[in-house]
């Protein structure tokens, strides 16, 4: 967790618990951090301090080298970003509605499947969105 959370302790929490479910619920995941668009770490998942700001500050160039192939392929806009490797996988999801902006960014071994995970990515997104709008 970084000292100066855009979302305070209360939606840091929040995010932590959802990670914390996020990752017993789903196959495979190793690591996850919830990221903001500019590369600072809100909150992370079986990941110290340095990792996850290391996996923010990545995920973060990830998003933003999605939008702006997006962008350029004349394409409505990029939702997330995959990066697979034969022992597994490294997904980043925009996080819709939420302030500041933010990314999820996945970490996954080969026992994930791929659409169970970006679905679960997903709806972990979706319930971010939803629980920190109620902050």
């Amino acid at each position: 967790m970084t000292a100066q959370s855009p979302l305070g302790k209360v939606g840091t929490s929040i995010a932590t618990k959802q990670l914390e479910k996020f990752g017993q619920e789903t196959k495979g995941v190793t690591s996850a951090v919830l990221l903001t668009n500019d590369g600072f770490q809100v909150a992370s998942l079986h990941l110290n301090d340095e990792s996850a700001s290391k996996l923010a500050a990545m995920g973060s160039s990830l998003a933003a080298i999605g939008q702006a192939i997006a962008k350029e392929a004349s394409l409505k806009e990029c939702s997330r970003m995959i990066v697979e490797s034969e022992t597994g996988v490294v997904t980043v999801m925009e996080v819709r509605g939420v302030s500041p902006p933010m990314s999820l960014a996945v970490v996954a071994n080969d026992a994930s499947i791929l659409g169970q995970l970006l679905w679960a990515s997903k709806e972990c997104c979706r319930s971010l969105a939803e629980q920190l709008s109620r902050k």
